[in-house]
């Protein structure tokens, strides 16, 4: 180790710990009444953290695995004022040592304050004994991966995300207690559920790569164009996922009188009385009533009744190869196996100790066996 290295580790040893620059925050389990702001916060940050309907919400503050940030008001009151939520659950994908962090949101007035890192602590005490582990999917093009990396969460593999914006997800992990190097890591090799509700391949991040390095974008289904061909000049132009680009429509100029009929067309009253009514004066006023004795099936031309809306078909859900999906679970065991072993472990560069804390010493529980059993000997 040279001498700057040791300089800088021991001004690091030196620094004070850090505290959250708002006031004292308090973290609690969310009630039904914290619904309309958690809703309202993801909405306002909805390219990031993604999007969860009312009643998903509902369902998780039932099942206690949200939790809301809370700091003392500037006014003076007393009064809590909610700055921050987080949803995460000590098992993913049915694996009790993992948990997963769904949503993490601070309000923007509080972003930079420690917040996130506060509420991110209180999950990992909050949870089980038996989970070791944290995760996260984070979208490659947000700031959010920098709070990931700076408390202590390390990167491990990447898949792409929904089909239409084709963003690069990437899979974020962290040991759950202090100086536990033991703890093997892991990822899944395929996802099928989640937000984005298709099958991803999820690939390792190779070795002397970052994170915020350009990542294949894998689909399934996608066309295989060869190396090195240049593409078919009467050919469809194609989005990287394999859609056909469509051209942008050019503009409809209408005259004045195609503009006025487009007008009456639109207006209740001058576009004429709807089929089956007819128009009477009633205090001043139209009203449209029924033809008496008017049946829509007999009496109606056909060029007046509006033709039925064609039910559009569900698109058929595009599955992976699956010589593509054992390629990919025995990449990932290999990679894991080079990681879990420390002959290639990712940097961890975390700056906020947010590990879990447990408690040293004897138990605080009794040896004596319950009262019932001594009744009954």
């Amino acid at each position: 180790m040279s001498t700057l290295d040791t300089h800088r580790e021991s001004a690091l040893l030196a620094q004070p710990l850090t505290v959250p620059r708002c006031g004292p925050i308090n973290v609690r389990p969310a009630v039904a009444g914290d619904l309309p702001f958690v809703d309202a916060l993801q909405k306002m940050h909805s390219h990031m953290v993604g999007f969860l309907r009312y009643p998903e919400i509902e369902r998780h503050i039932a099942q206690s695995i949200v939790l809301i940030a809370e700091e003392t008001a500037a006014n003076g009151s007393g009064d809590a004022v909610q700055v921050g939520y987080v949803i995460a659950k000590d098992e993913y994908m049915k694996r009790e040592e993992v948990g997963i962090v769904y949503q993490l949101n601070v309000m923007p007035l509080r972003h930079r304050n420690l917040v996130g890192a506060t509420l991110i602590k209180a999950v990992f005490e909050r949870a089980a004994y038996g989970c070791r582990l944290f995760s996260c999917w984070c979208a490659q093009d947000i700031q959010a991966n920098w709070f990931w990396e700076s408390i202590g969460f390390v990167p491990l593999a990447f898949r792409t995300g929904s089909r239409a914006k084709q963003r690069i997800h990437i899979f974020w992990q962290r040991r759950v207690r202090d100086n536990d190097d033991s703890t093997p890591y892991w990822f899944p090799s395929q996802t099928q559920a989640g937000a984005v509700g298709e099958d991803r391949i999820v690939l390792p991040i190779p070795p002397e790569t970052h994170w915020r390095d350009a990542k294949p974008t894998i689909l399934p289904g996608l066309p295989a164009s060869p190396q090195g061909s240049l593409q078919d000049a009467a050919a469809p132009l194609m989005l990287p996922g394999g859609q056909p680009l469509r051209a942008r429509p050019e503009p409809v100029k209408l005259t004045r009188s195609q503009q006025a009929a487009l007008a009456r067309s639109k207006s209740k009253h001058l576009g004429g009385a709807p089929i089956g009514k007819k128009a009477v004066i009633r205090s001043g006023r139209i009203k449209y009533i029924d033809i008496p004795g008017f049946d829509p099936a007999t009496d109606a031309p056909d060029e007046l009744l509006e033709p039925a809306k064609p039910k559009k078909p569900r698109a058929p859900r595009q599955k992976n190869d699956p010589k593509y999906v054992a390629a990919a679970r025995e990449l990932r065991d290999r990679y894991l196996e080079e990681v879990n072993t420390g002959r290639l472990l990712p940097a961890a560069n975390g700056k906020y100790d947010v590990s879990r804390q447990l408690a040293a010493g004897p138990s605080d529980l009794k040896q004596t066996p319950p009262t019932h059993l001594l009744d009954a000997a």
